[in-house]
């Protein structure tokens, strides 16, 4: 064969898909050519279709049929229609090849298709290095150079076509949203892993390392990337890279307070609010003196309000609870007392308060206005630095249960009927600070977990600092399904918000990424039985998703099912990588938002091997079929091996050391 590229010629051309009726002698699914043995005709085998003028079309192999035809043909006397053989393949034209530089450059667009009796020839090592080891490069910003700005990231190499490797936009990765979903036991820990250790090696004696933050809800990753393991992980902890750590309290805010306590929307949420940012205002002796002169303008206007409805045994009362109240506060109370000595004893208590209605009043209306001019003068201190209910401001243990806090604010609102509303509220407060469960979140005053500033937690995820984690594997594996949700939003929300008080001119530097393990478990779509914790993750991963890019924080979703993520979040997604899916929910999800030309490709995603994905979106030219390089060393997702383990001699289970972890 004088070319041994060539395999037939186009006999159909319908839109973007072509058939080409192979030679006769094409049989093989192998060919030897003068750059070595490549795939001919097989199903994902590239074939290329020669326009001219510097320009090919490529195209990959969908389906292959045989089909018989008669060929007439004659004598002098007799006429034969013999069956003749013919065999087609149906070709999915991808984009076009073109070699005006030294190197064959791909592009998606096809201008120009090719036309019947087009010659089909099988893709040169040259033409399927420019689809799969030179990936696009794009949005480069301003002031970067015209090479060093992005990086190829070897991922694997093409199933069948082991000769070739694939590449990935190193920036196209890791700078916009990335989904990698999965069966269990399809690959897709060892995936991630693999991405996450291939950009560090990348970077390697670099100056700067992207930092990124690993979700790890199995407790998956610390093998993939070592660091101080814990001698033994207790329940309700969460654990960085080893060693335990949590989540301060006061890093919730205003709503993530009020949801963590359940707080009714009317009359709870409000008074939670003020108190919340009353605990950050300052010291608990200071709220406390802020508490007593709340306590007692409410007192007054008690007081004020009823005043002709005082009955004996009332009297006593509202005196001696203004002046309790403001004993402590410098305000001269001894012309308002006086108005009461006589009253205390007098028979006909109600008369007497009668006819000295106009001086009790002028005398309480004095001590409002010197109470007022107190809370002026001491919330101009509470209120320096911008202190507000989303602060992460630290508040000590002991001003949780300081009941000063929770009085104060409920004198704002100047009534003592919505006390009997915040019985349920107090309560709440205390059982969740006496559950251990909520540990993580409750532990920032221990000795080996102490936080009393926000610049503590950030420099033990190795920000702010030169000799930090590169990788912060956050282990939530021991948390309970209650504490999961609200440590994901705490987490999420703090990067971002972290990340926007950056200048607007910087913040594309110093860029990080964020990997949620199993997301379904805390980025699930809305529903009507939504509880608060899953809500505050949903909304907080959905915001990141959708504005995180020009804050310079990404995201990685790694989940078993793509359609109990929602919908938002995959939808913001530039780049996927499927391993074996089986449900059909999950696949009908892809074929929606797969390229129109590489949908009969998502047909094989049910029958890929452990460690092959279909991999698709802006760091690659065309959806592929890639085996994964394995990550070393690799996470702990190993599939148990029930003959292997349960034939050989081994120790018994080793229940004592489960109970013990347990707790129990």
């Amino acid at each position: 064969m004088d070319n041994p590229r060539l395999v037939g010629h186009i006999v159909s051309v319908q839109g973007f898909r072509v058939k080409v009726e192979l030679l006769p002698e094409t049989r093989s699914a192998l060919r030897a050519t003068l750059d070595g043995v490549q795939a001919a005709i097989a199903i994902n085998a590239y074939l290329t279709f020669s326009l001219g003028a510097g320009e090919t079309v490529i195209g990959i192999i969908t389906d292959l049929e045989a089909r018989e035809t008669f060929d007439p043909g004659s004598g002098d006397d007799l006429n034969l229609e013999l069956m003749k053989p013919r065999r087609v393949a149906s070709v999915q034209l991808l984009g076009t090849i073109e070699h005006k530089d030294e190197e064959p450059a791909f592009g998606p667009g096809i201008s120009v298709l090719p036309t019947l009796d087009t010659p089909a020839e099988i893709g040169s090592p040259d033409i399927l290095r420019a689809m799969f080891e030179i990936p696009p490069r794009r949005n480069k910003p301003e002031d970067y150079g015209a090479k060093d700005f992005d990086c190829d990231l070897k991922i694997g190499y093409p199933t069948g076509q082991d000769r070739n490797v694939v590449r990935a936009s190193y920036n196209d990765l890791f700078s916009r949203p990335l989904a990698i979903v999965g069966n269990t036991g399809s690959g897709k820990s060892f995936s991630v892993s693999s991405l996450i250790q291939k950009a560090m090696t990348a970077l390697d004696g670099a100056a700067e390392e992207p930092h990124v933050f690993i979700l790890d809800i199995n407790g998956e990753y610390a093998k993939a990337f070592p660091a101080a393991e814990a001698s033994q992980r207790l329940p309700d902890r969460i654990y960085l890279n080893g060693k335990e750590f949590g989540l301060p309290l006061w890093f919730l805010n205003a709503e993530e307070i009020c949801a963590w306590l359940s707080a009714s929307e009317q009359t709870q949420e409000p008074v939670l609010k003020d108190w919340w940012a009353i605990a950050k205002g300052g010291s608990a002796t200071a709220a406390a003196s802020m508490g007593a002169l709340q306590n007692g303008m409410s007192a007054l206007d008690q007081l004020l309000s009823e005043l002709t409805k005082i009955k004996k045994k009332a009297a006593g009362s509202y005196c001696d609870a203004v002046i309790g109240h403001l004993a402590h506060a410098d305000i001269d109370t001894d012309p308002f007392a006086g108005l009461f000595t006589a009253h205390r004893s007098a028979n006909d208590f109600n008369t007497e308060v009668m006819n000295n209605q106009a001086a009790i009043a002028a005398e309480a209306e004095k001590l409002k206005d010197a109470v007022r001019a107190k809370i002026a003068g001491s919330s101009g201190t509470a209120e320096a630095g911008a202190r507000t209910a989303d602060s992460p401001l630290h508040i000590a243990r002991a001003t949780l249960t300081d009941p000063s806090l929770i009085n104060r604010a409920v004198s704002k609102e100047d009534t003592f009927r919505v006390d009997a509303h915040l019985t349920t509220l107090k309560l709440r407060l205390k059982t969740r600070i006496d559950d251990k469960r909520w540990r993580a979140f409750l532990n920032y005053e221990e000795t080996d977990t102490k936080i009393e500033k926000l610049s503590a937690w950030f420099a033990r995820v190795g920000l702010g600092t030169v000799t930090g984690p590169k990788v912060s594997v956050l282990d939530l594996s021991m948390l309970s399904n209650e504490v999961l949700p609200y440590a994901c939003a705490v987490i999420g929300r703090v990067l971002l918000e972290a990340r926007e008080r950056l200048p607007a001119a910087s913040r594309y530097k110093h860029p990080w990424v964020l990997v949620l393990e199993e997301a379904h478990n805390y980025a699930r779509p809305a529903r009507s039985d939504e509880d608060r914790g899953h809500r505050l993750a949903r909304l907080t991963y959905e915001r990141i998703a959708k504005e995180g890019r020009k804050f310079g924080l990404s995201l990685i979703i790694a989940s078993q099912r793509p359609s109990e993520i929602s919908q938002t979040i995959i939808s913001q997604c530039a780049n996927f990588i499927s391993h074996r899916l089986q449900n059909p929910d999950d696949i009908d999800h892809f074929r929606r938002i797969i390229p129109m030309q590489a949908r009969r490709l998502l047909d094989q995603v049910t029958i890929l091997s452990s460690g092959e994905a279909i991999v698709f979106g802006s760091a690659f030219h065309i959806p592929t079929r890639v085996q994964f390089d394995r990550p070393e060393p690799s996470p702990y997702s190993q599939t148990a091996a029930p003959y292997h383990e349960w034939r050989k001699e081994q120790n018994p289970f080793p229940l004592s050391q489960v109970i013990e972890a347990w707790g129990a």
